[in-house]
């Protein structure tokens, strides 16, 4: 094993130690540093892979306007009871760029311990279609992207095949945002969770943009927003659900879809069923 693998292998460790993360999240045992080869570089799907390649995402800029009131960005952080602050705070953003401010200040999210970025959003917020995605890893993280790496090739390939992109408007658009911005980390699950902090943020963010479709990726999303039940009953069939009134369907994980071949064909049902949607519409 090189040098530097076993320094990133250590680090991983320490962070654990800390209870900062878990290793085990990316196939990574306290043995393998006494291994004579690591298999870690072939995981071709595993985060630290995906560290090393030149494909991701393009973080877009937003197109809403920041206020020129920037009295109304402090961080009004209940100490007292973080989910009661959570949701006063992100009722008063009155636009993206004053949500994600609020976002970033609140102090509340447990992730925030071993996080080193955040990941608020990409795309062009006029685009019909917004996607709601898992929280990002740590090469996501770090370079601000829903996706990157394999993951980020197969994510754009998923909504090409419907006509759709990050760089397209309207009715060939798509806005991504996660469904937590920071990198999940052990301890993350303390109670209140970032679950309960974020959800008043994501569904001020739905408020907000008022799309027409809404695509939930993978399971976190629906568990955040409480729409879990409504797709469960119908998870192998294709499902247009609803949030709000706003058809809502749910597809499988990226890195789920990228060692499997049948989570692509439980997507694809998804999707056709939101293209036909769509067209209907339009």
């Amino acid at each position: 094993m090189e040098n530097i693998q076993k320094a990133l292998i250590g680090v991983l460790i320490d962070y654990a130690e800390a209870g900062l993360d878990d290793p085990s999240f990316y196939e990574i045992r306290p043995d393998m540093l006494f291994e004579k080869e690591s298999s870690l570089a072939e995981e071709e799907t595993g985060l630290l892979a995906n560290q090393i390649s030149t494909t991701h995402l393009t973080n877009l800029p937003l197109s809403k306007n920041l206020p020129s009131d920037t009295s109304i960005l402090k961080d009004p952080v209940s100490e007292f009871d973080p989910i009661v602050s959570s949701e006063e705070v992100a009722k008063k953003a009155m636009n993206i760029q004053v949500l994600q401010k609020y976002v970033e200040n609140f102090s509340g999210f447990n992730s925030r311990q071993g996080s080193s970025g955040m990941v608020f959003a990409s795309g062009n917020s006029d685009s019909n279609v917004m996607v709601v995605s898992e929280p990002p890893g740590r090469v996501e993280e770090l370079e601000s992207v829903p996706y990157a790496g394999s993951g980020g090739e197969l994510f754009k390939k998923i909504f090409d095949s419907i006509g759709l992109s990050l760089t397209g408007t309207g009715s060939t658009g798509i806005y991504v945002l996660p469904s937590v911005p920071f990198r999940l980390v052990r301890g993350a699950n303390k109670k209140p969770s970032d679950f309960d902090l974020i959800k008043p943020f994501l569904e001020r963010h739905i408020e907000i943009i008022s799309p027409r479709y809404l695509v939930l990726i993978g399971k976190i999303p629906g568990t955040i927003l409480g729409l879990s039940d409504q797709f469960r009953s119908a998870e192998n069939n294709g499902f247009v659900g609803s949030y709000n009134g706003t058809p809502t369907i749910e597809i499988e994980g990226i890195n789920a879809m990228i060692k499997s071949r049948e989570r692509k064909r439980k997507t694809w049902k998804n999707l056709k069923l939101l293209k036909d949607l769509m067209d209907s519409e339009s």
